[in-house]
């Protein structure tokens, strides 16, 4: 029964799915500051002009990211455009490491009801601060 559900779930969003390119699906990046910041590729494969929304996501992929910037968080594209997007991980601590994810889907349509998001995991690391000589 689970398998079947699954399916079904898969079948229902693989088309607007399909539509939305966004990558690469991972990227790793190192600073010696505060902030690292990523470009990613957003694409709209849908024939016609859509609207897209962006957001950013802790590691679980659920909870909202704090110290996450996202430029811009919505854009229209038309038919088979694609644009960059810059996402600004903040506040990194010396030696911290941040994993965050940032999603991307076509804005909500009332007549589906299902709501298909194509996420790239970022990963952000600020090096330790080095040991001043004297």
């Amino acid at each position: 029964m689970r398998a079947l559900l699954f399916a079904l779930a898969l079948a229902a969003i693989a088309a607007p799915g399909a539509a939305t390119s966004f990558g690469p699906l991972a990227k790793t990046g190192v600073t010696d500051g505060p902030r690292k910041g990523f470009y990613l590729q957003l694409r709209n494969a849908y024939r016609t002009a859509q609207t897209f929304e962006l957001h950013g996501y802790e590691a679980d992929g659920v909870t909202p990211a704090a110290r996450l910037a996202i430029l811009p968080a919505t854009t229209r594209l038309g038919g088979g455009r694609q644009r960059r997007v810059l996402v600004i991980v903040d506040g990194l601590a010396p030696g911290e490491t941040r994993r965050v994810r940032v999603c991307a889907a076509r804005a909500p349509q009332p007549e589906e009801s299902l709501y298909a998001r194509i996420c790239s995991t970022l990963v952000a690391r600020r090096l330790p601060r080095r040991a001043r000589g004297g």
